[in-house]
């Protein structure tokens, strides 16, 4: 499934309607706002976080819920109505961020695929792997500031945790979870090779006593 590119035109849409700032997420100035967002080069306007930010939290979690459904659905209609598993399931579940990062639409340059390598885990694993995965972002985005290292320890993580509990039951074998979690990884860092070159920044914190450390 290719992302769908939607913010140019509706900051066109806006300008016709004559619709306020206010109303479209606090600027209609895209340029500006996506350097205030810290825009990649990714060619794609708006992330589920950017549309949170500029068009509130209606927006955000529409945005967010597209995401997750671009990785969900394909691979629930694959093991629902086709009976697909093994290593076959690994190709289809490896597409959501293939055709994410990669988009025909948009001259094969496209985003970080963050939800959609979330939604493909909770797609194959479930609540197990949502419960995993976004407590294991609580934390280490509660303890250092550069998301692209942050998101990557997590999967790392994951890995750790799929090996050790043997989270493949069903529909993949371990051998098959360790190679769709190895394409999945070089997506990831490919997608964050640009962050990835700077060290993990650790956010100031105070302990039970007052004290802060660096």
């Amino acid at each position: 499934m290719g992302y769908i590119y939607l913010g140019k035109y509706f900051h066109r849409a806006g300008k016709e309607l004559n619709l306020s700032e206010k109303k479209i997420g606090k600027t209609i100035n895209l340029d500006q706002r996506e350097h205030e967002l810290g825009r990649t080069n990714s060619p794609i306007g708006y992330t589920y976080i950017n549309a949170w930010k500029t068009g509130g939290s209606y927006i955000g979690i529409l945005v967010m819920f597209i995401e997750f459904i671009k990785a969900i659905l394909p691979i629930f209609i694959a093991i629902k109505y086709f009976g697909i598993e093994g290593f076959d399931l690994v190709i289809v579940s490896i597409m959501p961020i293939l055709g994410h990062s990669f988009s025909p639409f948009l001259k094969f340059k496209g985003g970080k695929a963050l939800a959609v390598t979330a939604a493909m885990w909770l797609a194959l694993f479930q609540f197990e792997s949502a419960i995993v995965i976004f407590g294991l972002l609580a934390i280490f985005f509660a303890i250092q500031k550069n998301d692209a290292w942050t998101v990557n320890i997590v999967h790392i993580c994951f890995f750790a945790y799929g090996l050790t509990t043997s989270i493949s039951r069903s529909y993949i074998s371990n051998d098959q979870f360790v190679i769709l979690w190895l394409l999945a990884t070089i997506f990831m860092i490919y997608n964050h090779r640009k962050e990835l070159r700077e060290f993990p920044k650790f956010r100031n914190f105070k302990n039970l006593t007052g004290v802060k450390f660096e």
